[in-house]
Formats: structure tokens, sequence, C-alpha cells
């Protein structure tokens, strides 16, 4: 066990957390990893950390709409047009960072795909037209490809175990054709992203892991689409649902499952592993434009994890994209520039202090922080395709900014801080910018349990996201020009 795990189990307090868990047994044979510096194993289980709750905020209900779900109009705070996209039985979108664009071609639609109550659906860009692309439900959306029109997506199969462990059939479709093939069936494990010129898809696997949330094999709420996270506090009382999280959070990361990277060859469906390791492993990610270059995360408290790293597709070039200077600095929600020389991500100096939208060229290690007032501080970042503009999704006040006013879907501008003196500016330092807001979508009514995860239509006119604002989940188009 490292220090800094020692040190957080000593400090763990008196209060257990709620639940047991069953063991779960994974469908193939664990790596071989290495025993942690000290050879122990560390309390599974772990304790509640969590601070007293007397002054936590009541548990949020769903949000609550009248009539109707509208499908276009102006936001009355921001000037804005919105439209959605989704059908009346609602929707959702991938996640943050995974592409949701199919690539251009002359005499053909422009399409995004988004997943519907019927299985998977294409939306035409052009007039926000949605056809069904896979009919079946339980066809789970993953991402689409970047070198040719393609849709990948996995069934899971049923059962008693939690997803993960669960086996998976993974699948990719072609939006014109619409002929679709197998390309590999995994006993267990998650498959986050694919390579530039579809090659590789990129995955990872923990064995033996348990939920997130005790005693439900399968905590992944479709209302959410993360684990209904709930605990006690240290006197009993229930958690916030940022609180709850961090509980688990906590317990997950001091567990040490043992997780690997690995990657699947589209053509022949192979499996390789390039990475074996203790610590609990996510957000694994291609480049958009190397098809070797894949960044991953630590999980955990981002307090306690050296998060975020790079490695090549052949399990070489380990190494980390970012060194905590100071105590309490976190960093994470980690994605590629789109092209594919930056990293960026959300950085704090400390915690809920000051907050910034980071990057780190690969090549050159040059470093941007672009500083974010704590309104405009959101669960998600992301950048438009030209690299010009960033956005971010907001948050509620019960989450790391405890910002008092930022449930807001906001654009980011970034713009120069220039010294007086800019003959002194040396290169091989930070470079610093201001982030700009302007508001697109008042999320008052939004329930963020459920992350938005907002992305930047191709062309920058339109940022996508999904809300519950109106009751049921639906994705949303707002038009970055004012109405």
């Amino acid at each position: 066990m490292t220090t800094s795990r020692r040190s957080a189990l000593k400090a763990l307090l008196a209060a257990p957390a709620a639940g047991a868990f069953a063991s779960v047994a994974h469908a193939q044979t664990a790596p071989t990893v290495a025993p942690t510096a000290s050879g122990q194993t560390p309390v599974w289980p772990a304790p509640n950390t969590a601070p007293p709750s007397v002054q936590e905020t009541p548990l949020p209900q769903m949000p609550h709409w009248e009539g109707p779900v509208p499908t276009e109009w102006t936001d009355a705070r921001t000037g804005h047009r919105i439209r959605r996209i989704s059908p009346d039985g609602g929707g959702g979108k991938p996640y943050f960072y995974k592409n949701m664009f199919v690539p251009k071609k002359a005499g053909l639609p422009d399409l995004m795909v988004i997943s519907t109550p019927e299985g998977i659906s294409t939306v035409d860009l052009s007039n926000w037209a949605v056809s069904v692309l896979v009919p079946d439900e339980h066809a789970d959306l993953m991402f689409t490809g970047r070198a040719g029109r393609n849709v990948y997506y996995s069934v899971t199969e049923q059962g008693d175990a939690q997803l993960m462990d669960r086996g998976k059939s993974f699948f990719v479709i072609d939006v014109d054709t619409r002929q679709s093939r197998q390309i590999a069936r995994l006993p267990n494990g998650n498959v986050n992203s694919v390579n530039s010129d579809e090659t590789l898809l990129l995955g990872f696997v923990a064995y033996d892991s348990q939920p997130l949330q005790p005693t439900v094999p399968d905590p992944r709420n479709r209302r959410f689409d993360q684990a209904e996270y709930a605990a006690n506090g240290p006197d009993g009382r229930p958690l916030n649902f940022a609180r709850a999280k961090g509980v688990r959070m906590l317990q997950r990361w001091a567990a040490r499952y043992p997780m690997e990277i690995f990657v699947i060859d589209i053509a022949t469906g192979e499996r390789r592993v390039i990475h074996e390791t203790n610590e609990w492993i996510g957000h694994t990610q291609f480049s958009p434009t190397d098809p070797q270059q894949i960044i991953f995360c630590h999980e955990g408290p981002w307090h306690r994890v050296d998060r975020m790293w790079a490695i090549r597709a052949d399990g070489t070039g380990l190494r980390k994209t970012h060194q905590r200077t100071m105590n309490f600095e976190i960093f994470g929600h980690e994605w590629f520039s789109p092209d594919g020389k930056q990293v960026h991500y959300d950085l704090q100096t400390p915690r809920g202090q000051v907050f910034w939208v980071a990057s780190v060229d690969l090549e050159t290690g040059k470093r941007i922080y672009r500083r974010v007032e704590q309104n405009d501080w959101s669960v998600h970042f992301n950048a438009s395709q030209d690299g010009t503009l960033f956005a971010g999704d907001g948050g509620d006040a019960d989450m790391v900014a405890h910002a008092p006013d930022g449930k807001w879907i906001v654009l980011l501008t970034p713009e120069p801080i220039v010294d007086g003196d800019p003959e002194s500016d040396q290169p091989d330092l930070i470079s610093v910018e201001y982030l700009r807001s302007t508001r697109l979508v008042d999320m008052g009514n939004h329930d963020y349990r459920l992350e938005p995860n907002l992305t930047f239509t191709p062309d920058g006119k339109w940022i996508v996201f999904v809300s519950n604002m109106h009751g049921r989940n639906h994705v949303y188009a707002v038009e970055v020009a004012k109405a």
C-alpha cells in the first residue's frame, strides 16, 4: 500500500459504509499483478470518510414538467435558440469525449448519432430529422469512427452480474449501407474508443471488482447514466449525491482490483493487453489523429491520484501528463484537442478554489492554463473543432465548485492575458488565458445527477447536450449565435 493510501485509510472515520459485497467471479483468468510495496491488502469495503451530514442539502427530486415537451424555443434568459433533437420518448448521447458525428462525404447527408427508445438513431444535421439505424433497444451506442461512416455499438448479455462482468458483443454498422457485422465478443470489460484509422478498439477490464453502489449488481440507472450513489454519513443521515459518490469512489480506489487496458483488432477480433495495473483505470481514449496514441486516467478521489497518463498502442511510452505541485490540486476529465496535439483538462489549484481549463502539448510539453470563474465551472468542458472556443455544461451547488449560480450551459471564449512587459515572458513557462463566458442555456430545472456531456457540432454552430429539464432525458442542441 502506498504512503498516500495508508494515510488515507488511517484517517477514516469510525462509521462503516452500509452494505455488504457478494463476490463476483470473473469470466477469464485474472492477470498476475505485483503486490503493493508493503505487501498489505487494503481493507474492503473501506469505511465511510464523509463529514457529518448535518448541513447537507435536501436530496434532489427529479425535474417536474407539465404539458408537452417543446421542440424549439428561445431561452428567455439568454436569447439563444434551443432545439429538442430526440423524439417524444426521450434519448441520450455518448459521453463528452466520444465522437458522435459521421465523417462528411459528398452527396451523402451530414449525420450524427444518438440513443433513442427504439435503439440507435441517426440525426440529419441539415434538418434534424431522426431515423432509426439499429432497431434494438438493447443496443448501446458507443461512438462513431473517423475514417469511415461507421457507428460502433455493443450488446450486453443479460444476467445478475454487474455490467463489466457480463459478456458483451461489439458491432460496427455503416450508416449508408446499413450493413453491420460483429467485431468481437468479450466475457467481461468495456470498450471506450476507436483509433483514427479504425483498425483498433480500446478498452479496459477489472477482475473481481464489486459494484460502486453496495448490494446493487447493476447500479447504472438510465435516468442518470451513472450509478445512483447513496450513502449515510457518520451521523447516520443520508448524504447528498455528490458526497455519496465521493464515499463510493474512495472505497473503489482503496480496493486495488487488478485491471488491464487492452486493444482489439477490428479486422480479426483479436484482443491484446497493453497495460496491467492495480490502479483504477478509466477514460481510455485514442487520439483523433494519431492511431497509436492513447490517454487514460487513474480514477479515484482526484486529490489522491496521479490521474492523467499517456501510452502508445503497443504498450510503450507510459508517462504522466500532469504533475501535482500543491496539496489538494486536482485535475481530470481529460480529453484530446480536435487536432490530437494537446490534452485538455479541468484543473483546480487547489480543489474548489481556483478553476482552469488547462492543456498540455504531448510533443513539446507546453502548457496553457485558462482561468474559469466559479459560476462557469462545469462537470465537463469541451472544445470546438477549430480549437478557438470552449464550452461548459455547468454544475449544481453541491458539486466541487459550490457555485451559487452555476446551472448554465456556457460558451467560453479564450482571451490572452497580456503583461505590460511582454519581453519578460519565458516560452518554457505556463501561458495564462482568461475564458470569457456567454450563457447559452438556463439549466435551472436540470438535475445534475444526469451529466449534460456537451459536444460542439463539427461546424461549431451548435452545442449538443442531454438534459432532464423537462422530466424525461432528452437530447438538445443550442445555437451558439444569438437568435
